[in-house]
């Protein structure tokens, strides 16, 4: 079976690039690698040419998720498997492969109407990539860029799209009661030893992504990034905390489009010869709080 390997790179439609790029750089110490005439931001966060990409436009949301494939062949092979399951992939040019700095790109919707690019041949900066801000460097390489957390009105759809025909594996769930009377289940999806590749929700979200994440090399810099955002006055979404499943250490901040970034460290790895699949009933063993539900000073 062909599957995909890991989360290769992420596209933005974003309102305020410039607020934007503050709050990457600035913020998440990623690094900018091009400056394009369309207004387009590229920004690095390893060895990749790029892996985040903002284009200007009014949308503030998810433009598209890059999956990578081992090879073309590969890449044929897992297209007209979608084709025949009835996902339509079409071969995207040479002007967008040339956009994504990858060798070949083919395209699809999931079963939400949320862009999938299938790519192959990623290519590599010249540059050692440094961040003065992350002295530890984020955690990619074979784990990809981190993860992606969407919503779905059709959680059997997805799952079926996301395992039987991308390959991905089931690595656990979440079932728990978020208000009284309201409990929301999570799936979440591994495509590599990192403990989720992508993850959904069985809600609807105002957009196409709630989250995505980023892995950083040391707990000490996951610290550093939430003191620069709170001095920067980005509003945290959850505040530090450690979740029972895949057991990051994190904090949630809203991005300037309006839905997050979780950047954490110490995620747990999966070995598939070894791995059980679990259900838990809460979302964060501590901490994760939202501020606004903090108690405050003398209450």
């Amino acid at each position: 079976m062909t599957i995909i390997s890991r989360l290769g790179y992420l596209g933005f439609e974003v309102s305020n690039p410039p607020a934007w790029e503050r709050f990457a750089v600035e913020g998440l110490g990623l690094v900018v690698s091009e400056r394009r005439a369309d207004g387009s931001l590229a920004l690095r966060m390893d060895d990749q040419a790029q892996r985040i990409v903002l284009s200007p436009g009014t949308r503030d949301d998810l433009a598209y998720v890059g999956f990578e494939v081992e090879s073309e062949t590969s890449l044929q092979q897992l297209s007209e498997n979608l084709t025949r399951a009835g996902f339509a992939t079409t071969k995207a040019s040479s002007d967008v492969a040339r956009a994504r700095r990858v060798a070949r790109v083919h395209q699809v919707a999931d079963p939400n109407g949320v862009p999938i690019e299938l790519f192959c041949g990623p290519e590599r900066s010249n540059e050692p990539f440094r961040s003065p801000l992350v002295p530890s460097g984020f955690v990619t390489g074979n784990e990809g860029l981190g993860h992606v957390v969407f919503g779905t009105m059709d959680p059997q759809a997805t799952e079926r799209f996301y395992c039987e025909l991308l390959g991905m594996r089931l690595s656990d769930r979440i079932e728990a009661e978020l208000a009284p009377g309201f409990s929301l289940l999570i799936t979440f999806l591994h495509a590599n030893p990192r403990h989720h590749t992508v993850a959904f929700a069985a809600a609807p979200m105002p957009k196409r992504i709630h989250h995505f994440m980023l892995e950083v090399g040391a707990m000490d810099d996951v610290g550093r990034a939430y003191d620069r955002c709170l001095k920067a006055g980005v509003e945290i979404a959850n505040t530090l905390g450690v979740h029972p499943n895949d057991r990051m250490f994190s904090f949630y901040a809203r991005t300037p489009s309006g839905f997050d970034v979780e950047f954490g460290w110490g995620g747990r790895k999966i070995d598939d010869a070894t791995w059980k699949v679990e259900r838990y009933d809460q979302t964060s063993i501590w901490g994760h709080h939202m501020p606004a539900m903090l108690p405050s000073r003398g209450a």
